[in-house]
């Protein structure tokens, strides 16, 4: 019975990475609670349930748990892209301020837009953002130049520049009081949105 219950216990690997997946949940947690700055090895260690010791053999430093939570964001979203997903009006998601229906998506915004803070004063941070930006952004072109052929790379680079502009820009306003009608700005991002890829003006045009 003892040899049997040994060989249902989960690989080492797999104990290590369950390890992992806790200590970073425990993070966001305390993260998007208290801040980057105001977080602490002892609070994520308590919030897990384990000892700062243990964290450090999971995680050499408070940036590499960092550098954790966004890889898991960047490979969420890059999942959503690979799933063609998109908002089903992308002009009115952007008024309203509701991008989707992921339950983590407004952690997640809160996370980076902490994460890009830190960047500004620390390196290592900053070469994950970057690196983070990178991936997003050469998926984000492909998947554009797939649904639009015409679209040379540099074209498709650009267009993929100026909505994250306008992604990251809404996501900056989230905390603010909404100061227009969301069916008045749709309607203008509309516009915007038709310029940028002239297939999508009809879709848009049937739901005025």
């Amino acid at each position: 019975m003892k040899q049997e219950a040994l060989s249902l216990r989960p690989s080492k690997d797999i104990r290590d990475a369950l390890r992992r997946d806790q200590i970073v949940a425990a993070a966001r947690q305390c993260v998007v609670r208290h801040g980057f700055h105001a977080t602490s090895m002892a609070q994520i260690a308590r919030q897990v349930g384990m000892s700062v010791g243990q964290i450090y053999r999971y995680f050499p430093s408070k940036e590499a748990i960092i550098h954790a939570i966004v890889e898991r964001i960047v490979n969420r979203r890059l999942e959503w892209l690979a799933a063609r997903g998109k908002p089903s009006d992308l002009p009115m998601a952007l008024a309203s301020r509701k991008f989707d229906d992921n339950p983590f998506d407004a952690d997640d915004r809160a996370l980076l837009l902490e994460v890009t803070a830190e960047a500004t004063r620390n390196p290592e941070v900053a070469e994950t953002v970057r690196n983070a930006d990178q991936r997003l952004h050469a998926e984000a072109v492909a998947a554009l130049r797939k649904d639009h052929p015409h679209l040379s790379e540099q074209e498709a680079t650009a267009r993929v520049e100026l909505l994250a502009v306008l992604h990251a820009g809404t996501a900056l306003r989230e905390m603010m009081e909404p100061r227009a009608e969301p069916a008045l700005l749709a309607d203008l991002y509309r516009d915007v949105i038709g310029r940028l890829l002239p297939g999508n003006r009809s879709d848009s045009a049937t739901r005025k």
